[in-house]
């Protein structure tokens, strides 16, 4: 009977499983990160009221030039 108790224990402890950062982790990063570039460098080509005519306001598009960085 102990061994039925020491198998149900087992069943609730959980192993973590171990983060590997891949290549193509980084890879996919970098992509979003040129994204994130790209979509703000267009951004700016834009003046105020083509801004106000999408919903942006040149704030938005400071704030979207401020998260993106390339954090790897």
């Amino acid at each position: 009977m102990a061994t039925g108790y020491a198998t149900v224990n087992l069943g609730f402890i959980a192993a973590k499983p171990e983060k590997k950062t891949t290549f193509m982790d980084y890879l996919l990063k970098a992509e979003a990160w040129l994204d994130r570039r790209s979509t703000s460098r267009a951004l700016y080509t834009f003046n105020d009221r083509d801004l106000a005519d999408i919903g942006l306001s040149r704030a938005d598009v400071e704030g979207l030039n401020a998260d993106a960085k390339l954090v790897l």
